[in-house]
């Protein structure tokens, strides 16, 4: 190559490189909103809101305007997104009595608005998942209130105005917007108590590993399957699960679904693990700010985040979810605990009893009815990852939980009845 080809080559190398920023597709690129689901009954619905990527969002309600015949609603502002086509053209139809249809639409460049059509004003909370990025609204029918601002103050006060109007500012993800809740009350008396047990993981997702290869998915389906086969022969209880498979089933769907069958009580089973070879014991969690680091990092192995992004989350411990069962699931999971221990100790040899704790576990975000998650054992110790595998090992933790239900539920029945 001559001099001035080569002179002629790295001139054009060196402009191409100054100018690639201008023209990268990361500047033009738009997160894709890539489905809306739902969970729904008469008093409450849960609607998703999948993305392609993380993406900054702002939610807010405009109330009902007979005039020009337009519904209360909700209404997602997300910034730097696009939508694709098919959800454009096809609305979600929920015509529960509760909400209409949600819609999404092109607001302005760049920005995509998510509405929801409500029947009536409902109390209603919106908060975000990520790995995968999911916008979560939950819709409380009970709760027919004054929406007011969240009181963080980084958020911007709700819209007064029409949809055509300007979009809000928009707020980083995790942080949430509520209407002013509605406490749930007590569950209505329908003859049985109705559990939910929702074994962790499953399908694609193996969760923790034991130095054998036991997988958590599978030990947790078989505790899950005890628990709701003996909870089937007490004429007390009707036992359910998110699921009797290896599947998959996205975090928020097993909340969703437990409050969909309007289930009294509900129980994440899961196993532990940690770096450290030598933890061991029992613990159950209810839904809150992490007690301690190993909380932490459990709950982000759990919600399948790493550390940094759990951190970055806020949750609303004492709201429409939580607020009215707290006590309850504080209750419920110190007798699982309990019973537990008392049923293993000894029997398998000594097991340390971690006790009651607390972190910020996706799947029982929003869940409307006592809700706790049980890890029972270290699959990433080898001699409990060795009782993992035997019959009776499994057979007396589910026999524990099974007990304590038992408890919790009967004593809470009565309460609610009166006697």
């Amino acid at each position: 190559m001559s001099q001035p080809s080569r002179y002629f080559l790295a001139a054009f190398l060196a402009a191409s490189f100054l100018l690639a920023p201008l023209v990268s597709p990361t500047h033009a690129a738009h997160v894709a909103v890539s489905g809306i689901r739902f969970w729904t009954n008469e008093e409450y619905t849960r609607v998703a809101v999948d993305l392609a990527d993380e993406a900054k969002y702002e939610a807010n309600f405009l109330r009902a305007d007979p005039g020009r015949g337009l519904p209360p609603r909700i209404f997602i502002d997300i910034e730097g997104a696009d939508v694709r086509e098919e959800i454009l053209r096809r609305p979600v139809q929920v015509r529960n009595g509760l909400l209409k249809v949600v819609r999404a639409g092109r607001f302005r460049k760049g920005v995509v608005r998510v509405v929801i059509d409500l029947e009536r004003e409902s109390g209603y909370r919106v908060f975000s998942m990520t790995d995968p990025f999911r916008i979560i609204v939950d819709i409380d029918g009970k709760a027919e209130t004054e929406h007011a601002p969240s009181t963080d103050a980084a958020n911007t006060p709700p819209a007064e105005g029409k949809d055509a109007g300007p979009a809000p500012p928009a707020q980083p993800p995790g942080a949430e917007t509520a209407g002013t809740p509605e406490i749930p009350s007590a569950p209505p008396a329908r003859g049985k108590i109705r559990v939910m047990l929702d074994p962790g993981h499953g399908g694609k997702d193996p969760g923790a590993i034991g130095p054998t290869g036991l997988k958590e998915k599978d030990v947790v389906l078989a505790i899950g399957r005890m628990v709701r086969d003996r909870l089937a022969r007490d004429g007390t209880f009707e036992a359910r699960m998110t699921r009797d498979s290896d599947v998959f089933i996205p975090l928020e769907e097993r909340t969703a679904m437990a409050n969909e069958a309007k289930a009294d009580i509900f129980v994440s089973l899961h196993i532990n693990a940690s770096t450290n070879r030598k933890a061991e014991g029992f613990s159950t969690y209810v839904l809150s700010r992490a007690s301690d680091r190993h909380s932490l990092e459990l709950a982000a192995r759990e919600n399948g985040v790493p550390v940094a992004k759990l951190t970055a989350v806020k949750f609303i411990i004492d709201d429409l979810s939580t607020y009215g069962r707290k006590k309850e699931s504080l209750r419920l999971a110190k007798t699982v605990n309990d019973a537990i221990v008392k049923n293993v100790n000894g029997r398998f040899g000594k097991v340390q009893d971690l006790g009651l704790k607390q972190a910020p576990f996706y799947v029982l975000v929003g869940a409307r009815m006592t809700a706790v998650l049980v890890e029972s054992s270290f699959i990433t110790n080898r001699r409990e990852e060795a009782r993992l595998y035997d019959p009776e090992y499994l057979a007396a933790i589910a026999d524990s939980v099974v007990e304590a239900i038992r408890y919790y539920g009967k004593k809470g029945a009565m309460a609610h009845a009166g006697l």
